[in-house]
């Protein structure tokens, strides 16, 4: 396996101190698969054999050390470009009924074999030993990356976290797995009704966002009545959802952020109505996406994709709404972004051609009357009455007499 320069000298160090550290979870599964270092993102290192005051003394002669996982055994190393998640082996013992009623234990002396069991798959449980150059594999997740599965690495430690059902849904899409069938009967019987919202929005975004094929993952949870626990309004597959995860935008360039994501979530409530896109949304707790208007964007979306057309003046109005590139993409309709650009609305709203200063150089003063008075002007530009702000004005002095 490939490994960073700055990231592989924390291993002499960690074993020089009487440690052991290893490589873990998804870079490695990902370097498995075939993935180069330079798309690997986020590396997961797992330290036995150390307590954590020790690792965290070694750690912070490498670089910025965040503490804020400290009482779990995981801290956060930034060295140079790379995140580093360093953690202790840790037992996660269920006090409770809820997804959060975990309570995690650090032991260092755990071993290999037990703390490779507390993970969910076993693609995700292999480990990689870069002083001795060897694999830690004791479930055979390399098996399974070869023969294309997911299976549970541990029946009974897989079902105390429910969440990792969902997970199983995004892994199968992005990786277009089989599951297991003992995998499946697990996921068909976990609870999944204490899962906070912001921890199935996580998974979700997951399926939609990274599955180049999301349709696998949905089909799954569909199968398993994943969905009717977690997002009751979502039922068949959308047709238009392996479609547009390979869109990209007709301004030319790749979809990324809040307007893909606002693509993809709409694509997935196509299939209902807008009362049930409001409602996965607010389930999902999705309003805003790094300040883009997601929830605003898919209701728009879901309420104008099935329209049987639109007038110019249609189009001009939708402007004000949601964003046309997207209802284009998502209705397969090149014609419409073309109409846009036409009317000035594909890349956002049209400005105003009517503003508050403009009536106040005719004497009206700020109040009901001027804001009435824009929102009607607003409308008539929108219909394709006005087009000017000499037309606009001039018939604002008509309206009052002046």
């Amino acid at each position: 396996m490939q490994i960073p320069y700055e990231v592989e000298r924390l291993f002499p160090a960690c074993e020089k101190a009487g440690g052991r550290a290893l490589m873990v979870g998804g870079s490695v599964r990902d370097a498995c698969l075939g993935k180069p270092l330079r798309e690997i993102k986020d590396i997961d290192i797992e330290v036995h054999r150390l307590q954590l005051t020790d690792l965290l003394a070694i750690l912070k002669k490498f670089g910025r050390v965040d503490e804020v996982g400290k009482s779990f055994g995981v801290l956060k190393l930034r060295v140079k470009n790379w995140d580093l998640d360093v953690s202790i082996p840790r037992r996660d013992r269920q006090d409770g009924t809820k997804h959060t009623d975990i309570r995690a234990e650090a032991d260092p002396f755990l071993g290999e074999v037990e703390a490779a069991r507390r993970r969910d798959l076993t693609i995700n449980a292999i480990g990689y030993d870069p002083l001795q150059k060897v694999f830690v594999d004791p479930f055979h997740g390399r098996r399974d990356l070869e023969q294309k599965i997911l299976r549970a690495v541990d029946p009974e430690t897989f079902v105390e976290d429910p969440l990792r059902a969902l997970r199983v849904v995004q892994f199968a899409a992005r990786f277009r797995f089989a599951v297991h069938p003992e995998l499946e009967v697990l996921c068909r019987e976990m609870p999944l009704h204490h899962l906070p919202a912001e921890r199935i929005q996580g998974e979700v975004d997951k399926l939609l966002m990274k599955a180049k094929t999301p349709s696998i993952g949905w089909e799954f949870a569909e199968r398993t009545g994943m969905w009717a626990r977690v997002l009751p309004p979502w039922r068949r597959c959308p047709a238009a959802l392996d479609a547009m995860a390979a869109q990209r935008s007709p301004a030319g360039g790749a979809l990324e952020g809040g307007p893909r994501r606002g693509l993809m979530y709409a694509a997935a409530c196509s299939e209902g109505t807008v009362e049930e896109a409001i409602q996965v949304m607010d389930r999902l707790k999705l309003h805003r996406w790094e300040g883009y208007r997601l929830r605003q964007q898919v209701v728009f979306l879901t309420g104008a994709w099935r329209a049987p057309g639109f007038s110019a003046a249609d189009i001009r109005r939708m402007g004000d709404d949601g964003d046309l590139k997207l209802l284009s993409l998502l209705r397969d309709d090149p014609d419409l972004y073309a109409r846009a650009q036409a009317l000035g609305v594909a890349e956002g709203p049209l400005p105003p051609i009517l503003l508050g200063r403009d009536l106040i150089a005719l004497g009206l003063a700020p109040g009901t009357e001027m804001g009435e008075l824009l929102k009607a002007a607003r409308g008539l530009q929108l219909d394709g009455r006005l087009s000017t702000p000499e037309e606009a004005i001039g018939w604002a002095r008509g309206q009052l007499g002046r």
